[in-house]
């Protein structure tokens, strides 16, 4: 599968999860992945730095409840968010997207970074935000090329552009217990309902698929303020010839109030490129 396909199969599902969603990610949907010690989740599918405390998902006051992740970012006046969607088709190929923003509110700054892997060549950009001015990095050593332009991007909506938009969809989900994350104690909530989903097989992994979908899960961490930290689904199903196929999305926000945005070492370099634009 080309890199460029991986693409188009990742902004179909941003779209396909549009009103389902809102911002943040964790676990696998089975409740089983080790948690990373950091919590900003990432390839190794991992998130959060404990597993559960122990399940509760019969009481009654522990409903699913999110709330308004861009005024509690910004409140926050700093954060780090982290997207990441791995697809696995019918042939074992593996493909992956990873992306990172932190955001300092404070300095009015920011930096994003995006790579995508895949059976191609890999794909791989940096962008720092300061001072109404945006400076893109693309390629490496002299290879290297830098954009420098006016930008005047509201640096949290660009953040959680990446993430859902909305968690309207999952109210039936089932509280799992407490865990640590980020430092933090969070609620975990689960969420599974193949049959739902079975109809987006075929728009997930390719119409050259024809998948049926066989599992979907998300699972959700939700901080005592209400704030997704994180957010993840997974998706297994099969081919008519019986081969397995996967997808995990997963979107995470850590380290609220406590990210910094430096200089990057690159810096310099994009200024003297562009020097002699007239935009600059």
């Amino acid at each position: 599968m080309s890199s460029r396909t991986v693409l188009t199969v990742f902004v179909a599902l941003l779209v396909l999860l549009a009103g389902c969603g809102g911002a943040a990610v964790s676990e696998d949907g089975d409740g089983g992945a080790a948690g990373s010690n950091d919590g900003t989740g990432g390839g190794d599918g991992s998130a959060g730095d404990a597993g559960s405390s122990g399940s509760d998902g019969d009481s009654p006051d522990q409903s699913f409840a999110v709330t308004d992740s861009e005024q509690a970012l910004r409140d926050a006046g700093s954060f780090t968010a982290r997207l990441y969607f791995e697809m696995t088709d019918s042939n074992g190929t593996t493909s992956s997207i990873e992306r990172t923003y932190s955001v300092d509110l404070d300095a009015e700054r920011s930096a994003e970074s995006f790579s995508i892997v895949g059976d191609a060549e890999a794909v791989e950009f940096e962008t720092f935000y300061a001072d109404g001015t945006a400076y893109t990095k693309l390629g490496d050593g002299e290879q290297a090329f830098y954009q420098v332009r006016p930008d005047d991007t509201d640096l949290v909506e660009n953040a959680l552009s990446q993430g859902m938009t909305g968690y309207d969809e999952f109210d039936d989900a089932r509280h799992d217990g407490t865990e640590s994350f980020d430092g933090t104690t969070v609620d975990r909530f689960v969420y599974s309902d193949p049959t739902v989903w079975r109809q987006y097989g075929t728009t997930t992994f390719g119409a050259e698929e024809n998948v049926t979908v066989t599992d979907f899960t998300v699972v959700v961490l939700i901080d005592r303020d209400g704030i997704a930290r994180s957010t993840e689904w997974t998706m297994t199903g099969e081919t008519e010839d019986g081969q397995p196929v996967s997808a995990t999305w997963r979107y995470t926000v850590t380290d609220l109030g406590s990210t910094s945005v430096e200089d990057p070492d690159w810096l310099d370099d994009a200024i003297a490129q562009n020097q002699g634009q007239t935009d600059y």
